[in-house]
């Protein structure tokens, strides 16, 4: 299991494909036909972590698609270890690749909305132990301050392969604040009381056209066990960032 997941790891940091995210809830941004965008994102921990790819490819007329392995939990407790779990009686399975698909219809010049799903199965050994996992999300995009700001509001819909226990309908919130030439403040929240049912308070700056760096506060909400961490995100682009 360490060895493929290993090579899994590999094979999504070169080649896989998936939609934008702030921190947990989709951007709302479509990736440009023929344009790529990668996004990797750790949850910190004590004393582990969680790790998630997300590469994207553009397909023009306001769609991409993509593959996201996500869920790699990694601990060092003493020694470095992969944290999996096969049996859904334990909480949500992981890890997870799952291909996706959004599609974006621009209602007016400062509000669009996306639909979207992830959709895929957990790694498991034994094909008996691979389960359907899913989340399904439909999200509204304001733009304001000349296209450098947004606020997002959706529903998602998952399943407990994914999240575990609890919630699997709720709301997506989500805001990015331009506040300088290269900086943003950033934030999001999933509601419900899943594995997932958290918000993140953070900010993200551009490093350089085709590197951003993003870093938050990562809250559990009431009813999910896991504790606070931190939040450390990438963001690769295949093309120049506007950054005035």
């Amino acid at each position: 299991m360490r060895l493929f997941m290993l090579v899994a790891l590999v094979l999504v940091w070169n080649i896989g494909m998936a939609q934008q995210n702030l921190f947990n809830i989709p951007s709302g941004d479509i990736t440009e036909k023929n344009k790529v965008f990668y996004q990797h994102q750790f949850n910190i921990y004590q004393p582990m972590f969680e790790s998630k790819g997300h590469f994207v490819y553009g397909l023009g007329k306001g769609w991409d698609i993509g593959v996201n392995l996500v869920g790699k939990g990694i601990g060092f407790n003493p020694t470095l270890e992969f944290i999996t779990n096969d049996n859904p009686a334990l909480g949500a399975l992981s890890p997870h690749l799952m291909p996706s698909i959004q599609k974006q219809f621009r209602v007016s010049e400062t509000f669009d909305v996306n639909f979207g799903t992830q959709t895929g199965i957990n790694l498991a050994d034994q094909w008996v132990e691979k389960e359907i996992a899913y989340f399904n999300y439909g999200i509204g995009v304001y733009h304001f301050m000349n296209k450098k700001s947004r606020l997002i509001g959706g529903i998602y819909h998952t399943n407990r392969n994914f999240v575990g226990d609890g919630t699997a309908v709720g709301f997506l919130v989500g805001y990015e604040l331009k506040v300088a030439p290269r900086t943003y403040l950033m934030g999001d929240w999933i509601s419900g009381d899943n594995e997932s049912s958290a918000a993140v308070i953070g900010a993200m700056y551009n490093v350089t056209k085709r590197f951003q760096f993003c870093a938050g506060i990562l809250l559990p909400n009431k009813g999910n066990d896991k504790p606070s961490g931190l939040v450390i995100e990438l963001n690769f682009f295949g093309w120049d960032l506007n950054m005035k």
